[in-house]
């Protein structure tokens, strides 16, 4: 299993297009921060539930994870690679376990990325207003650790629902469209179902500052079930059907 991470790793590493999702994820986390404390109207950062909605932004790159998950499983149906990987690697349950641990190592690491640069933006800020971040205080660690949890855990359903679509196109736009229209109407339809969903377990990872959700902790674990049974049933069909 080593060896296969360690081949997927070097496919990633060789394509563009990996760079520039990692680069993109922590420069959009940096801006909705940015964004955030240029746009403080009432003061609201003075208080911790102000300073906690900036350090939110770290999840904020969690798209562009689930993005960069979809591409490592589908890219290779696109490039018409898979039949060489799994031509070289017959067992095709262990090249999506390979696939999946990829997904969760990168984006832990866009993850980590987005938290450092919503910190690199906000600590600085915050400190010249007078209004600084206090290390020692379990909010702002567990907010910025939250949205790393947030971005790995949406690059392991990123490379499942990529498994499942084969097509990138499709696997991104279905999946964005899941998260920002089929979860509104069901919101709008009936609130408290929303927070058991997946954006609401995400956002509920995040920390983010509202009464409907979750607790972190129940967040993260239900985010964790979703990635296991959309990755449990992309694992099967993948077993079952032609490569091609």
């Amino acid at each position: 299993m080593r060896v296969l991470v360690s081949n997927e790793l070097r496919k990633l590493a060789s394509v563009r297009s990996t760079w520039v999702l990692l680069g993109a994820t922590a420069l959009l986390a940096a801006l909705h921060a940015a964004g955030l404390l240029i746009g403080d109207p009432g003061g609201e950062l003075v208080t911790q539930a102000g300073k906690q909605r900036v350090l939110f932004s770290a999840g904020m790159g969690s798209v562009l994870a689930l993005v960069l998950g979809v591409l490592i499983s589908a890219g290779e149906f696109r490039h018409k690679t898979i039949t060489d990987t799994y031509l070289t690697t017959p067992a095709r349950g262990r090249v999506m376990g390979a696939k999946l641990l990829t997904g969760l190592g990168v984006g832990t690491v866009a993850g980590l990325a987005s938290a450092l640069a919503t910190l690199a933006v906000s600590a600085p800020w915050l400190s010249a207003q007078d209004k600084a971040l206090a290390p020692g205080d379990a909010y702002v660690w567990q907010t910025l650790a939250g949205g790393a949890a947030w971005c790995a855990g949406y690059a392991v359903i990123g490379v499942a629902v990529g498994a499942l679509t084969r097509n990138p196109v499709l696997g991104i736009v279905g999946a964005l469209a899941w998260l920002n229209v089929v979860e509104g109407i069901i919101r709008s339809a009936a609130g408290e179902i929303g927070k058991w969903l997946p954006s609401g377990a995400a956002f509920a990872l995040g920390n983010a500052v509202q009464d409907d959700l979750l607790s972190q902790a129940a967040g993260a674990v239900l985010l964790v079930g979703y990635a296991a049974v959309i990755a449990g049933l992309a694992g099967l069909i993948t077993l079952r059907r032609d490569v091609t």
